[in-house]
């Protein structure tokens, strides 16, 4: 009985020492609770946030060296994405053995093409979003990835904005290299930095800084625009269609001058409808439905007008040509007499002049078979439809004419040659002098057509291109030397192209500064409401230079007229309001067309003044009052 009370005795004690053990293992571990989140929250603030300048900055490692990497990967196709992927593929062979997807993928060492052939190097963002989840364990310290990721862009923003400023390279390439750059970092902010709020902001302010310094990159992308629905997109399928106008629209939403990029647009649509340019008209109303989603009825208002009044010019053309078949005595007009005693086939396009880009030119000096057909439609065309006015813009008129020449010396054939010419309506009305003179002087073809002077150089100049030497210019060089200067008809031109178009050279080219028998032609004419326009030979609106870093001034006088329509409309229901409230007002409400400078807003708020539509507060000078 003893030893089995020792033994239970024994027992309890130990029972007891273990409870001891237990208890003392709790506070233990209770201890290390306590002292595990802030010597965890000191290393990371040693280790990251005191060196996280250096490993943004440190070269060939940092954050700012891979971004750099990402941001200049080859394009697809290109030599040094061959070169690339031949290097990567002889320095990790073993990658290639792993099967026909990962070979490929191997081959590019990471960088894979995307939908719209933009090289993304996975593997480098792959780094990137390590460090991004090592500096996203002190929030504070992301901020320095934020600024190398906006100074990136700025840099390469830059970078492309000099090329284009020095024509190394066009404004179509501008954009492209723009459209790049965004997928590449937008891939950066999406896969590296987990799509982050912050991240995306810091991205879009940058594209804006280095877009909106002038109004270059609104230009530039009307101009890559035109290029893409001209030929870009012709075949193309629907899905690539709509790919392709999404990714022009998001470079449209960082512009300020959307009003540029509006006027830019409307000058190459005009050129495209006019010259049945256009690649798909699906795509053109895909992307006059893109603006409408994004600025509104307005800016799109005389867009949607132009392709209606194309529809209904179809239409009167149609009916021209039923009323011609129609009539049963048709007496004959002494001018056809220039063209063989046959009426020159004409075609016109009558829009609405409040629709479509125009210019006060005045008409060149058509040819009377010409001016005849011109009358004619006139005729039936106010007949038909009472009340209107025709003027008419020949100035973007084409033409064809069909040229007769005399067999070349020393061929067995004998018979005259022929070859259909495409031209403008100006290099028709210079052609067709030559009927009756070999030799004429700058001067005399000037006298003959009233065509405006450097327009007229152009157009000389187009026609005694080496390609196309249809005249012979009596001086050496591009240039015309001055009036004296003599064009002679070329008997000896030859082409292997029975149908032949005649391109036209730049206005640089022509002038040195930056900025046979009529078959069928085109003419431009505005009524009290239509105008009257055909072909796509010269601009369409004047004083629109693609490239231009400049507003133009017809852009200028539009928001001077939106900017005061504003302030009377905020203060004819405000009634009072002082200087500041009444620019961010204004600003707020322009902002879809344009950002008005404080200083302009002052201006027109003075002009207004003067006009008596507001008045300054007797006690304070800077506030307004709206005059009933």
């Amino acid at each position: 009985m003893e030893g089995a009370a020792a033994t239970s005795t024994s027992a309890r004690s130990n029972s007891a020492n273990n409870n001891a053990s237990s208890s003392n293992g709790n506070a233990a571990s209770s201890s290390r609770k306590f002292t595990i989140k802030p010597f965890r929250s000191y290393t990371q603030m040693e280790l990251i946030e005191r060196h996280a300048k250096t490993l943004v900055e440190m070269e060939g490692s940092g954050f700012s060296s891979i971004l750099k990497v990402v941001a200049s990967s080859p394009a697809v196709g290109s030599v040094a994405a061959a070169s690339a992927s031949g290097r990567l593929m002889m320095a990790s062979p073993a990658r290639g053995a792993l099967g026909m997807g990962a070979g490929s993928r191997g081959m590019l060492g990471g960088m894979e093409p995307s939908e719209n052939g933009v090289v993304i190097d996975r593997d480098r963002i792959a780094d990137l979003a390590a460090m991004y989840d090592l500096f996203s364990r002190v929030p504070s310290s992301v901020n320095h990835l934020r600024d190398a990721l906006s100074e990136r862009i700025r840099l390469d923003g830059r970078a492309l904005v000099r090329d284009q400023e020095t024509n190394v390279a066009p404004p179509a390439a501008f954009v492209k290299g723009v459209l790049d750059m965004r997928e590449r970092f937008a891939a950066v902010v999406s896969d590296a930095m987990r799509g982050e709020k912050k991240g995306q902001k810091r991205m879009r302010e940058a594209f804006e800084d280095f877009l909106n310094a002038d109004a270059r990159a609104a230009n530039c992308l009307a101009v890559y625009v035109d290029e893409l629905l001209r030929v870009g997109l012709r075949g193309a399928e629907e899905r690539k269609v709509a790919r392709e106008l999404d990714r022009v629209i998001v470079i449209f939403r960082y512009l300020a001058d959307k009003d540029v990029f509006e006027a830019y647009y409307k000058n190459h649509l005009a050129k495209r409808l006019l010259g049945n340019k256009s690649g798909s008209e699906e795509a053109e109303r895909a992307m006059v439905s893109l603006l409408k989603a994004e600025c509104g009825y307005q800016f799109t208002s005389k867009l949607e007008g132009m392709f209606n009044d194309m529809r209904i010019s179809k239409e009167t053309a149609e009916k021209y040509r039923s009323h011609k078949k129609g009539l049963v005595n048709t007496s004959t007009d002494a001018r056809d007499a220039e063209n063989g005693g046959k009426p020159v086939d004409v075609e016109v396009s009558v829009l609405s002049n409040s629709h479509w880009p125009s210019q006060n030119v005045q008409p060149c000096i058509l040819p009377t078979a010409v001016k005849a057909a011109m009358d004619r439609f006139q005729k039936y065309y106010l007949t038909t439809y009472t009340g209107r006015k025709l003027s008419w813009q020949t100035f973007t008129g084409s033409a064809e004419i069909r040229a007769t020449l005399p067999p070349i010396k020393g061929s067995k054939k004998s018979n005259a040659r022929r070859h259909d010419l495409s031209v403008t309506t100006y290099q028709m009305c210079i052609l067709v002098l030559f009927n009756t003179q070999d030799v004429l002087t700058l001067k005399q073809i000037r006298d003959e057509t009233h065509i405006p002077e450097d327009e007229l150089r152009r157009h000389l100049v187009s026609l005694c291109t080496p390609k196309h030497r249809i005249l012979r210019k009596g001086s050496k060089g591009k240039g015309i030397s001055g009036d004296d200067d003599t064009f002679t008809y070329n008997a000896e031109y030859t082409s292997k192209m029975t149908r032949v178009k005649i391109p036209m050279v730049s206005m640089r080219d022509a002038t040195g500064s930056a900025t046979g028998t009529a078959a069928t032609s085109g003419a431009n004419g505005i009524d009290g409401g239509a105008a009257a326009m055909g072909g796509a030979g010269a601009a369409a609106s004047r004083g629109l230079v693609d490239g231009s870093s400049t507003v133009p001034i017809a852009v200028e006088e539009d928001r001077r007229h939106l900017l005061e329509a504003a302030i009377v409309r905020i203060m004819k229901a405000r009634k009072i309001l002082n200087h500041n409230d009444l620019v961010a007002e204004v600003t707020r409400q322009l902002s879809g067309r344009f950002a008005p400078q404080p200083q302009f807003v002052k201006k027109r708020v003075e002009s207004l003044i003067e006009k008596e539509y507001l008045e300054r507060d007797e006690g304070d000078r800077r506030v307004y009052r709206y005059i009933a």
